[in-house]
């Protein structure tokens, strides 16, 4: 039990940085799933249904709904505007998940533009946590 009735709680960014983790192990089931069934010759496998046939398709749903959980909490506290521009970090995770575990080839322009979305993040994140450690 907590200490005065209340319930520990994750702070808020960091709930919105492990809603974007889930999001990111998701997306890297999914693909896995995706690859699994990719020379599925059924009627399902040409309109991609046949992918939830994949038990790693189902284990992606898993983390989705994780970071569904983790995102709606978020936002209770944190203004959407904020939330949405952290939760881009997911632009970054992907890609390198998808290079280390999916032995997928990242271009330089890719890399580049993954840079810029770290330093949007850090440019209309940055302001909002420091002025929210000052209330």
């Amino acid at each position: 039990m907590a200490l005065g009735g209340r319930q520990p709680r994750l702070h808020p960014y960091l709930q919105i940085i492990v809603a974007a983790f889930c999001v990111t192990a998701a997306e890297l089931l999914f693909k896995r799933g995706a690859m699994a069934t990719a020379n599925d010759p059924a009627p399902l496998g040409i309109i991609g249904l046949s992918v939830l046939g994949s038990v790693w398709t189902w284990f992606g749903i898993v983390p989705y709904i994780a970071s569904f959980l983790f995102w709606l909490n978020a936002l209770r506290r944190v203004p959407l505007h904020v939330a949405f521009s952290i939760m881009s970090i997911t632009q970054v995770l992907v890609p390198l998940g998808a290079w280390w575990f999916g032995s997928e080839h990242i271009s330089p322009c890719r890399w580049v533009g993954v840079l810029i979305v770290l330093a949007g993040i850090f440019v209309v994140a940055g302001p909002a946590m420091k002025a929210e450690e000052q209330l």
